[in-house]
């Protein structure tokens, strides 16, 4: 199942036809609004029985609950039955959690949004490497959409975005920051997703012992001269084909050391790394 094919997902009281909870994933060329409202009257107002729905090259994927109606709006995939029983899991666990709320029925749908968490760690914004480390990016008024306000960011979400944020440092990748909370991890990868989609972190990957680099262009004298001659021993060796361990051992140099040298090289672009994955 893959989360980019994602569009929009909605809850919808089926008493009533009132959203709920609406998640925007991805620009789309129709109003998902729009396609949520058509679908509603069709199932709520003219009683038919509808699972699928396809327009404009998205399809529609209709569960119904006991009180709401779930609709997910995704691209055109060859296997829709995983996306289908995701969806009906929300749906339970919607109506598990707000059982009484739903029962009682206020008009206030507030204390529904923290449930955003919940879909957002069933279908994330974007798949991210656990692997990588987080680093949060600086507040700029050049840059307003840099750690943008978090819609979802509320009660019990708001406590669990902020204990992951406490723990970002820029050396901690998002799974030692997952061991170290006790909150579960496909919460915390869908903390980790919000925190991406409104660009408070950006993702780097670690380097380590066994990380294989390839020099980019020569240091500049300025880097020469702060490491000293040793770098361009470094340089060398960095062809694609040593780990930093091996490179650490034939130079006699501490690998903390290495990897620090090796760290601020990919950072100017000196060096890359040699495999190319996805963070």
């Amino acid at each position: 199942m893959d989360p980019e094919k994602v569009r929009y997902i909605s809850l919808v009281r089926k008493e009533g036809g009132e959203p709920i909870l609406g998640i925007p994933y991805r620009e789309m060329s129709v109003d998902p609004d729009l396609v949520a409202s058509f679908v509603l009257a069709v199932i709520i107002f003219e009683n038919r029985q509808l699972r699928t729905f396809t327009k404009e090259g998205y399809v529609v994927i209709i569960e119904e609950g006991t009180h709401v109606v779930g609709l997910l709006i995704i691209d055109k995939v060859e296997e829709e039955a995983p996306y289908r029983e995701s969806l009906k899991m929300i749906i339970n666990t919607f109506e598990a959690r707000f059982n009484n709320q739903l029962k009682s029925w206020s008009g206030d749908i507030r204390p529904f949004r923290e449930f955003a968490l919940f879909i957002i760690s069933v279908f994330p914004y974007r798949r991210l490497n656990p692997d990588y480390i987080p680093i949060l990016i600086k507040e700029s008024a050049a840059t307003p959409d840099h750690r943008a306000k978090i819609p979802w960011a509320v009660g019990e979400s708001d406590r669990k975005l902020q204990t992951i944020v406490g723990y970002i440092n820029g050396k901690r990748t998002i799974n030692e920051i997952a061991e170290t909370t006790d909150i579960e991890f496909m919460e915390v990868m869908g903390l980790f997703s919000m925190l991406d989609k409104y660009k408070w972190i950006s993702l780097v990957r670690p380097v380590r012992a066994d990380t294989v680099l390839v020099k980019v262009m020569d240091p500049p004298s300025l880097l020469v001269g702060a490491y000293g001659e040793q770098l361009l021993d470094i340089m060398k060796m960095l062809d694609g084909t040593n780990t930093l361990g091996q490179i650490a051992e034939a130079l006699n140099i501490p690998i903390e050391v290495l990897v620090t040298i090796a760290r601020h090289l990919v950072e100017s672009g000196i060096v890359a790394f040699v495999s190319d994955e996805d963070g």
